[in-house]
């Protein structure tokens, strides 16, 4: 029955009139197909991850809407869809799982699923997210996707599809839902792949909700007395419940390898922590200097080739005056 009615309320919603298309304004920027959230909750409105994502700790029974808007950046006219499909979670990244739908996706509908976008205009979409009374408590992960029905092909045959997407964050829960809360548990210095130096700071998720990570360090107190930065952590990392995982932020190459005092600002929301710590980059095997007794053994063994050669030289003198002699003797 319940399956029943969220399949006739998708139906209501694919059968309203269909939005009327708006100029996007001459220098936004972007290309294809872009998405944007446009409703944020009143009491969220200072947390950085509602502001960009759905986030949400809902009671079993309750439906809310977000409204978002479909953009075309392109030159020429675009079909669009719109329609969402399963996430996850992988080594810190946020991450499609379309092919195994969860129980969340099942609750998502949008009132414009296709959409007939001219030439750099946009349009608003609303998301119904409809939760059964049934639906057992927990966080589910999900993304709300915007894409071009028609893909660019590349030269190889390739069929190249653009799509732009929304991150859904739900928790399904009485009252407010668990806290969020991470604690940073370490901060260690190291070199990337590529040489470049970075800070790694090992990142817990104490909280009941996944975390989006994001935050900046700077260097003080180096040789000299000097500073850096601060360097910014570029992409979230996205860490579940209860797991631990190590967020690396590169900072600039050449910088010495210290030591250094690093002052490292994490957040997730309205959740902030900080950590100092004393760190010295790696020194590469090429820069390092030679030990001392190294040293000393390379100038023995130097000097004991040395010694050896002139024995040698000075045997074949020898030899050849004794040989000389033995000559002048049997000729006289």
């Amino acid at each position: 029955m319940k399956i029943a009615a969220v399949a006739l309320l998708g139906a209501l919603l694919v059968g309203a009139p269909s939005p009327t298309p708006t100029p996007i304004a001459d220098g936004s920027g972007g290309s294809g197909i872009g998405i944007q959230l446009l409703d944020i909750p009143v009491d969220a409105q200072d947390d950085s991850r509602a502001r960009t994502n759905i986030v949400d700790n809902v009671a079993p029974g309750t439906t809310i809407q977000r409204r978002v808007t479909i953009s075309n950046f392109d030159g020429g006219e675009q079909q669009a869809s719109v329609s969402a499909a399963a996430s996850t979670v992988v080594d810190g990244a946020f991450t499609p799982d379309d092919a195994h739908p969860n129980e969340l996706v099942s609750w998502i509908s949008v009132d414009h699923p296709t959409l007939t976008l001219p030439a750099r205009s946009a349009a608003d979409v609303t998301v119904t997210i409809a939760v059964p009374a049934d639906a057992p408590e927990g966080e589910q992960y999900a993304t709300v996707w915007a894409q071009a029905d028609a893909g660019r092909q590349t030269a190889s045959g390739v069929t190249i599809v653009n799509r732009s997407g929304i991150r859904v964050y739900l928790s399904v829960g009485a009252g407010n839902g668990p806290a969020s809360d991470f604690a940073i548990e370490g901060v260690t210095a190291s070199t990337g792949p590529d040489g470049v130096p970075q800070i790694d700071a090992v990142v817990h998720n104490t909280g009941g909700r996944a975390i989006d990570v994001k935050g900046s360090v700077a260097l003080r107190d180096g040789p000299g007395m000097t500073s850096a930065g601060p360097f910014d952590l570029g992409t979230a990392t996205t860490i579940l419940p209860g797991a631990t995982h190590t967020v690396s932020i590169p900072l600039a190459a050449g910088l010495s390898a210290g030591p250094w005092t690093a002052a490292l600002t994490l957040r997730s929301g309205l959740t902030e922590r900080t950590e100092t710590a004393t760190v010295a980059f790696p020194v590469a095997e090429a820069d390092a200097p030679v030990p001392a007794p190294q040293l000393w053994s390379a100038v023995l063994v130097a000097g004991a080739g040395l010694v050896a050669l002139s024995a040698l030289v000075w045997a074949l003198v020898l030899l050849r005056r004794r040989s000389s002699r033995a000559h002048a003797r049997a000729a006289g």
